[in-house]
């Protein structure tokens, strides 16, 4: 069944990168459910592309942990566990402090204004916004830290890691108290990174999502145990 809203993609965006843009936001916003089937040949009708780019896109959500690839049954979007929930963000607690460290000594002027323009659609979408609207917007701040950098290869490995969390955190909103929490914690960051203070970003860093991991796994277990 064609989901709400897709249909044929503009012509320059028919590749991979393309296909795997609309998908990840699907999942993302949470039309894509876990467990759901992911059918090649009705996503390329459906998305005017043809079976390849389709496939390419399947691989490639594989490798960001979003989708299961399974032989004679295909691809599935994933379902999540809370020990995927840990991991993902122990992973997330180690790459983050080091890439907010490295961005407080190797920022530009312009990694700081699009930091800030980041850090204020936080502040303006976390109190009102819908979980994907907020998921999104942390992505972007957290992306731009990796941007900050100037490191591909951790942009590369941390955008796998933000990918997974971000299909996951799109499911639930934040309330108006730990809203305000994440946007204190990341100014706190930002202004770390501003004042080329490395020591101070990465301890500001590994507390946030520290904070956002236990929040994470205090939603997953009520969901559990609603489920029971």
């Amino acid at each position: 069944m064609q989901q709400p809203g897709r249909g044929a993609i503009p012509l320059s965006q028919r590749t991979s990168e393309g296909v795997a843009r609309v998908l990840r936001s699907e999942i993302f916003s949470g039309e894509l459910k876990p467990g759901e089937p992911l059918r090649e040949r009705l996503l390329a009708e459906q998305l005017g592309v043809s079976r390849t780019p389709v496939r390419e896109a399947l691989f490639t959500l594989q490798s960001e942990g979003l989708i299961e690839l399974t032989p004679n049954r295909g691809a599935t979007v994933r379902t999540i566990t809370s020990h995927d929930i840990m991991q993902v963000y122990t992973l997330r607690e180690v790459l983050e402090s080091y890439a907010a460290k490295e961005a407080a000594t190797g920022r530009t002027e312009d990694d700081l204004e699009a930091l800030e323009d980041a850090h204020a659609k936080l502040v303006r979408i976390s109190p009102s916004g819908n979980a994907s609207q907020q998921a999104i917007a942390d992505l972007a701040f957290h992306t731009l830290v990796a941007e900050a950098t100037g490191s591909r290869m951790l942009q590369t490995t941390m955008g796998h890691v933000l990918a997974f969390t971000v299909s996951f955190r799109s499911n639930y909103s934040y309330p108006a108290e730990r809203s305000a929490i994440a946007v204190e914690q990341h100014r706190a960051v930002l202004d770390a990174i501003h004042a080329r203070d490395a020591a101070g970003a990465e301890r500001l860093m590994r507390e946030h999502v520290e904070s956002a991991r236990l929040f994470a796994v205090q939603h997953f277990e009520r969901l559990q145990d609603a489920d029971t």
